[in-house]
């Protein structure tokens, strides 16, 4: 099974990004987050021709999570937040999350207090899957590793850099969800500054998965030829693969 995580930044203005992206990767699912639409205004009609199931938990110009897939969507939920940040499935025999965790906007504030609290509850709702085929994928808003960061963003009052976001995401793999993409290499690169073209960016999109998933991990990557199409979303999907290895 071939998974994509993205964070799409509108998927009304990244249509046709996805469309080419489940072209030339044929992904059995899509995990996309900050879809930035309710959901009687998702444009299912413009991708009713892929072949994809589609779950989605929208809201009005900001947040939004959607899972499609190839596969029956069954067991859907919704209620991680009231915010449009998580949602959750079964799968073509695998259990699926896409994630979009809050920014923090200003490290101390009140809304990276909500952000530490945000990952702490995500650890005990992912527990639910520990004995479980379960791959989440999204935006993490977190740089794990000072490997993840550019030097630009080196330092620890840096948000998605600060020791208590980089520890509330250890806290995660501390309980048994497998990090397999950690050598990548960037994932976001802001539109300013010519980043993309001179990799100034972060990885903070990430899967996680369960000890049985990771067991089956074959392969992942960063998918850039996306982030650099024209007028792309600021991150690039990555993708993972699991099946059987024999």
């Amino acid at each position: 099974m071939k998974i994509v995580s993205w964070n799409v930044n509108s998927i009304r203005a990244r249509i046709e990004h996805l469309r080419a992206v489940a072209r030339d990767y044929k992904p059995d699912v899509f995990l996309l987050q900050e879809t930035r639409v309710d959901d009687p205004k998702f444009p299912l009609d413009l991708l009713e021709d892929l072949g994809y199931n589609i779950s989605i938990r929208g809201e009005k110009a900001r947040n939004g999570v959607a899972i499609l897939s190839k596969h029956y969507i069954e067991e859907v939920k919704t209620d991680f937040c009231e915010e449009a940040r998580y949602i959750e499935a079964f799968t073509g025999g695998v259990f699926v999350a896409s994630v979009y965790v809050p920014n923090g906007r200003l490290v101390g504030s009140e809304h990276y207090c909500y952000k530490l609290n945000f990952l702490k509850d995500l650890k005990d709702r992912f527990a639910r899957f520990g004995n479980e085929l379960f791959v989440a994928g999204g935006d993490f808003n977190v740089a794990p590793y000072p490997q993840d960061a550019c030097e630009e963003a080196m330092c620890d009052d840096m948000l998605c850099c600060s020791p208590q976001e980089r520890d509330a995401v250890k806290q995660l793999r501390d309980a048994g969800f497998c990090d397999p993409l950690q050598d990548k290499g960037f994932t976001w690169w802001d539109y300013r500054f010519g980043a993309f073209k001179r990799n100034i960016g972060l990885r903070i999109d990430q899967f996680y998965l369960s000890q049985k998933a990771n067991k089956l991990f074959v392969n992942g990557d960063v998918l850039k030829a996306a982030r650099a199409m024209e007028k792309p979303s600021d991150h690039a999907p990555i993708i993972c693969e699991i099946g059987d290895k024999k």
